[in-house]
């Protein structure tokens, strides 16, 4: 009924809130799309109902499509897929009437007359539990508590009689006594209408309650997705794992191992390579996706270290030296300046001045003969400084480099040490070698598909 393929969403910053999605609603399910803050489940809602359009990839709705429709022609269309939004308080016009709202897209489609579209409302209203239907309709949204307003907005995408209702947090901004009756309330109306739902959502315990399958959203891209009682019964990706750990548990005496996730979650502009997951990961391999920017973020935690972090950047240099070039990280050897320091010229200036001085005191024409070959000398001592030869041992060892670099990728997590392919110096650089990396892809075990090297 509803298919997405290969769907991305790419902003003009370059962030890829959406990289690659594919997911297949059948008629009658109910599909649940799980994610943290930031994995992109709001740009993905926003462009189911094509509110926001993809960069690239393909919607379908009945074997149609949408994706590049112009909204002429999507319009008709639109009735056959509501929307319920996350907060029926900014969802509803504070200047309309709770009746007028709910008749509006009668009005709007032009498919009922005023007189119909009101007994429509009417009835609709007495099915979502809006009682008694007269009274409530010319109520206003101030007027109401906010599970009946959720209750006047999922009557507004009911109106309509559609076959696909997509919910972004539909019981999010209720009090918990609200939230299951307004859930019992969408599975009677899908078993009465025959409704296919896709639900967005973070709440894991409410999917579990709702759902036939569920997908696990990371990062802009779908991690796990199967029959929603084998992943609670089985989870198969760490990121769900440790999503399942989190659910709490009504019994004080019952216990359970939580692995929870490393670090924060990735900045979404700059992604890690191959499993997104992977920085965080409890069971990494040395196949996940290292990349240089892994190293970068290493040497960041080291630096809380006061000891380590004056070590390594007397060694390795600031980190404007450090660049990733692909699988590659170019640290450039820090290169000093040639000659001598401007407190080694400073010095010496001052002591030809002051012996000038001194011998001026005697001779006003051989202090000043003295302070003009002292500053000759100081001039070209720094020229022969420049060369080389006399600049050998001040010059930056990039085996010195190489080596700081080993000792701490020895003490770094092994999988993070174990995908370095080879640590090499050229004249000026010292180059920290990955092996190219690329997505895993959703991969098939046991009822579901996965997106992780070790299935």
């Amino acid at each position: 009924m509803y298919e997405l393929r290969e769907l991305r969403k790419v902003f003009a910053d370059g962030t890829a809130a959406i990289d690659g999605i594919s997911l297949t609603v059948g008629r009658g399910e109910h599909v649940a799309v799980i994610g943290p803050s930031g994995a992109g489940k709001t740009t993905l809602f926003r462009m189911l109902n094509l509110t926001l359009r993809p960069t690239s990839g393909t919607i379908r709705f009945d074997g149609a499509d949408i994706t590049s429709m112009k909204e002429r022609d999507l319009r008709p269309i639109r009735k056959g897929m509501q929307i319920i939004f996350q907060d029926p308080h900014a969802s509803l016009n504070p200047a309309m009437s709770i009746g007028e709202s709910i008749a509006d897209p009668l009005r709007i489609h032009g498919d009922a007359t005023e007189a119909e579209a009101k007994d429509a409302a009417l009835v609709i209203m007495k099915e979502v539990g809006l009682s008694p239907p007269e009274q409530m309709f010319a109520k206003y949204p101030s007027e109401l508590s906010g599970g009946q307003k959720q209750r006047a907005v999922i009557a507004r995408a009911m109106i309509l009689r559609p076959k696909l209702i997509v919910a972004d947090e539909p019981v999010a901004m209720l009090d918990m006594s609200i939230r299951a009756k307004i859930l019992e309330l969408m599975l009677e109306l899908k078993d009465r209408h025959g409704l296919t739902y896709l639900f967005i959502t973070h709440d894991l315990a409410t999917a579990k309650f709702i759902c036939d399958r569920i997908a696990i959203m990371y990062l802009g891209r779908i991690v796990e997705v199967g029959d929603a009682k084998a992943i609670y019964r089985d989870p198969k990706h760490p990121y769900t794992r440790a999503l399942l750990g989190a659910i709490p548990i009504p019994d004080p005496d019952a216990r359970r191992f939580k692995t929870l996730p490393k670090g924060e979650i990735p900045d979404a502009a700059y992604p890690p390579a191959g499993c997104r997951f992977h920085p965080r990961c409890p069971v990494a391999t040395p196949a996940c996706g290292w990349e240089p920017q892994d190293v970068l973020d290493y040497l960041d935690q080291r630096s809380l270290d006061d000891a380590a972090r004056r070590a390594d950047e007397e060694i390795l240099g600031p980190r404007e030296l450090m660049e990733p070039d692909g699988p590659t990280l170019r640290i450039r050897v820090a290169k000093r300046s040639m000659g001598l320091s401007r407190r080694e010229k400073r010095r010496s200036a001052i002591a030809v001045v002051v012996a000038g001085l001194l011998f001026a005191a005697l001779s006003p024409i051989v202090g000043a003969g003295l302070v003009a070959s002292g500053l000759v000398s100081v001039l070209a001592v720094d020229a022969l400084a420049r060369r080389e030869a006399f600049r050998r041992g001040r010059r930056p060892d990039p085996e010195k480099v190489r080596s700081h670099l080993a000792d701490i990728l020895g003490k770094a997590p092994e999988p993070l040490r174990q995908s370095v392919r080879r640590l090499a110096t050229t004249a000026d650089e010292v180059l920290v070698e990955f092996a190219p990396t690329e997505d895993p892809g959703l991969r098939t075990a046991e009822e579901r598909e996965v997106r992780c090297v070790l299935y």
